[in-house]
């Protein structure tokens, strides 16, 4: 999902997560759901820690990524730690939202968005007023 801040994707995101994982064969993995907040786990991820965590991420059934592209990146270690992570996860849900539209994730890195709406998958851009200004 993208859109402008304050629109409801983390909102959507989370409910389609709670779908997504009561759809799913849990029994299968060691699999400890949780939501992934990208600018933190990129954070953490350069500090040298969540490396195990980014590799079981390539497996989990189900992975919500929320605020992809709100990192900043000027070494491009985001956008490759992604690519790498969404090219793993063909054939299983991976929820993401952005406050950034399809340009702006381009420019982040064209591969990414090439993956983000890939064959079946869904691209949604949800387009409301920030819910802070109604």
């Amino acid at each position: 999902m993208i859109g402008s801040s304050g629109t409801g994707k983390t909102h959507i995101g989370k409910r389609l997560w709670e779908y997504a994982k009561t759809h799913s064969d849990w029994q299968r993995f060691d699999y400890f759901p949780s939501v992934i907040f990208w600018p933190d786990f990129m954070q953490q991820l350069r500090a040298g820690n969540k490396f195990e965590q980014r590799q079981e991420m390539k497996r989990w059934p189900v992975l919500f990524i929320d605020d992809m592209g709100a990192e900043r990146d000027p070494s491009g270690f985001a956008a490759e730690e992604l690519n790498a992570l969404l090219g793993c996860r063909v054939d299983r849900w991976t929820i993401i939202t952005s406050n950034k539209d399809a340009d702006g994730i381009k420019a982040i890195d064209g591969r990414i968005f090439s993956r983000m709406i890939r064959g079946q998958n869904i691209c949604v851009g949800v387009n409301t007023q920030d819910f802070a200004t109604r």
